[in-house]
């Protein structure tokens, strides 16, 4: 083997390394949205089951993913042929599936005009605080304190009732008006949602692309293993 397929070996050693934190951040993320999707999924079903596929298939990539790296590291150290283009093969599948999960979190946050965010939050949980229900008061404390937003459209939502505290970042006591968050929850919760998204599919893109170039380089080095010991080196 070459001084140059040295470096990619080592390359392709630290890539692995690299790409087991890779597989862990795409773990935790994904454990990260399922939870709070679980979270809001009785209220607020129709927006949060957008979230369910991209959720669950970033928690399981990410775990399949740090067993392919730990495969990609033995492969790389032992210069194992069979080992490096399993490795390659498995992180293709993987390379695909990722952009598939890309391109539907893309096309689900373009299509989130078509929720009626308003609609969903008034139905599903404002309108079951204003009758006073403390565990529906508690979700839209949570959701008015998380995104400073306040009412629907806006504290005017609340009419003659005393306006919470969560409208201005307090946790006991009353808001008044003047002082409440200006933004409504509805328009909050589809920035979120749109957000959300976005860095799902941003997230996966990113780490796709370093993926084809590990794939390149396992490729690169299998051969490289494949033409020493056809010329009968030690490798």
């Amino acid at each position: 083997m070459g001084c140059g397929m040295g470096v990619v070996k080592y390359l392709l050693f630290i890539f692995n390394f690299i790409f087991v934190l890779c597989g862990l951040a795409i773990l935790v993320i994904g454990v990260i949205v399922q939870i709070g999707k679980n979270n809001y999924s009785e209220h607020l079903n129709e927006i949060t089951s957008n979230l369910t596929f991209p959720a669950i298939t970033l928690i399981v990539i990410g775990s399949i993913i740090f067993v392919i790296a730990f495969l990609g590291c033995c492969g790389a150290i032992r210069e194992s042929h069979c080992m490096i283009v399993t490795f390659a093969c498995l992180l293709l599948t993987i390379l695909i599936i990722q952009v598939a999960v890309a391109i539907f979190v893309f096309v689900a946050a373009n299509n989130a005009g078509e929720i009626d965010f308003g609609k969903e939050y008034r139905t599903n949980v404002f309108d079951r605080y204003k009758n006073g229900n403390e565990e529906d008061k508690e979700i839209v404390n949570t959701i008015q304190e998380a995104l400073q937003c306040c009412g629907v459209d806006s504290a005017k939502d609340f009419g003659g009732q005393p306006i919470p505290g969560s409208c201005c970042g307090k946790k006991e006591s009353n808001c008044d008006l003047s002082n409440a968050y200006t933004k409504g929850c509805a328009s909050a919760i589809e920035d979120f949602f749109k957000h959300s998204l976005t860095v799902l599919g941003g997230i996966a893109i990113g780490i796709a692309v370093a993926e084809l170039i590990g794939i390149i380089f396992a490729l690169c080095l299998a051969n490289s293993i494949k033409n020493a010991e056809r010329r009968g080196y030690s490798v």
